[in-house]
């Protein structure tokens, strides 16, 4: 399981956030899984690859040489560095790569990811898994939007449905056993 996460490269998350990327790398490592992400060693991207790499985890990261170099800054020491032209080829690294994609907090970078793979999905472009880890209610308000927009009929009939919810990583694991 190629499995990509979508989350904050900004630091200050609350410890429980940071637990459940533990529990997430534990579970991937159980499964014989490996990391992809952002690339980034900052904030919450950086932990996640700081986990995966405790446990003996293959990380693979895909940034942009600006954001390698600025506010996110690359993390050395993954398995693969991949260093891409811009924000379009990342996103599309992640679609090429990955076998299942999971949301965890984050902001606009996090969302641009989350709903570039869930258009793609609802557009029949995409046939990969899509897990929100709505860690003690993180995405309720955005999800909540989604619904929103459901009702005002401006997201297709079953786009909801390109997506799967679950409060933990583990939770989040046995939706994906369940597919």
């Amino acid at each position: 399981m190629r499995a990509c996460v979508f989350c904050s490269a900004n630091n200050g998350l609350p410890e429980n956030v940071l637990r459940e990327a533990e529990i997430f790398c534990d579970e991937l490592k159980a499964r014989g899984g490996e990391l992809l992400y952002g690339g980034g060693k900052a904030g919450l991207m950086g932990y996640f690859a700081d986990q995966a790499l405790k446990r003996d985890l293959k990380v693979r990261g895909a940034i942009t040489k600006g954001l390698a170099e600025g506010h996110e800054v690359a993390h050395k020491g993954l398995t693969e560095l991949v260093i891409v032209r811009d924000l379009f080829d990342r996103k599309r690294w992640f679609l090429d790569e990955s076998d299942v994609f999971f949301v965890f907090p984050g902001g606009f970078g996090t969302l641009d990811e989350a709903l570039e793979v869930i258009t793609w999905k609802s557009l029949g472009e995409l046939d990969k898994p899509i897990v929100f880890v709505n860690v003690d209610g993180f995405w309720d308000a955005t999800l909540e939007s989604y619904k929103d927009l459901a009702l005002k009929k401006v997201i297709r009939p079953g786009g909801l449905e390109s997506y799967l919810v679950a409060r933990t990583s583990k939770e989040a694991f046995r939706l994906l056993e369940q597919l």
